[in-house]
């Protein structure tokens, strides 16, 4: 894998993509073994989806398909933006746990290889840091929350630490009219030893609070806000061209863009581009 500096040139790519399928919703340390991430919901205990998400659920290829989604793997090219206009190319593995919410990052750089991942809010880093040379060095957690947000969204819109509200009024964002629906993301459990799994530990969420916009046109949650005010930390991920990927049920966006935003759910500068393609 090799990773490089091109400054004024966009080159994006993307090796393959593979999707798998579902079973029961656990949540296990972030060091423990990651395929015990790769479940989902019992079909007795179906979450319920709010009748102002289903569209939205149904246009990404419906709650029976997502329920069967256990885990999406994907190799990428990724495109990070330097403050003054550079871009750095570099190959990326992505790992997403829909029911699990979690997502692993593997990457290889110019003089280390690196991975990173965070399980329900809690982020955790393999590497030397000191050979980081990256642009998103620094927001490696929320580059990765974006992506697996905008990557699993009609999961993460199901996940009951999530209180949804609609607002009346739909807003215009790049040009189209979408419906807001904001999040309030509470703290979540976490079973922090193997061999005592009563044993809990209590994890703040990272983003305290959300909007997902809803395209009017094409139902799918495209824009994702996050926030988290008491940090001052706000970010912004779009999806474009969703599509059915390597023979999978569900559909995903097939190219994400990851802007910095502010409380206003403004877009600010892109940090990176990702770009899907079978």
């Amino acid at each position: 894998m090799v990773a490089r500096v091109i400054r004024g040139v966009v080159l994006i790519a993307l090796v393959g993509l593979i999707v798998a399928g579902c079973g029961r919703q656990v949540s296990e340390d972030p060091s423990q073994d990651p395929d015990l991430l790769a479940t989902g919901p019992d079909p007795g205990s179906m979450p319920v989806p709010r009748p102002f998400v289903t569209a939205s659920i149904d246009a990404a290829g419906g709650l029976p398909a997502w329920a069967q989604c256990r885990k999406l793997q994907l190799n990428a090219i990724v495109t990070a933006d330097y403050p003054d206009g550079g871009h750095y190319l570099t190959e990326q593995q992505f790992t997403l746990y829909p029911w699990s919410d979690a997502i692993q990052v593997t990457v290889g750089e110019p003089r280390a290889r690196l991975a990173w991942q965070v399980v329900r809010g809690r982020y955790s880093f393999e590497g030397d840091s000191d050979l980081d040379v990256s642009p998103l060095k620094g927001a490696y957690p929320e580059f990765a929350e974006a992506v697996l947000q905008i990557m699993t969204a009609p999961a993460r819109m199901l996940d009951p630490r999530a209180v949804l509200t609609r607002r009346p009024e739909s807003v215009q964002l790049t040009g189209e009219w979408r419906q807001p629906i904001d999040a309030k993301f509470q703290a979540s459990e976490i079973a922090s030893e193997k061999d005592n799994p009563e044993k809990m530990n209590h994890v703040e969420p990272r983003w305290t609070q959300g909007t997902y916009f809803q395209n009017q046109d094409r139902p799918f949650a495209d824009v994702i806000w996050l926030g988290d005010p008491a940090a001052g930390k706000f970010i912004l991920a779009r999806g474009y061209d969703y599509a059915r990927v390597a023979g999978g049920d569900v559909l995903i966006p097939t190219k994400i863009e990851v802007f910095r935003s502010d409380s206003q759910a403004q877009f600010g500068p892109r940090i990176a581009l990702i770009d899907l393609q079978e």
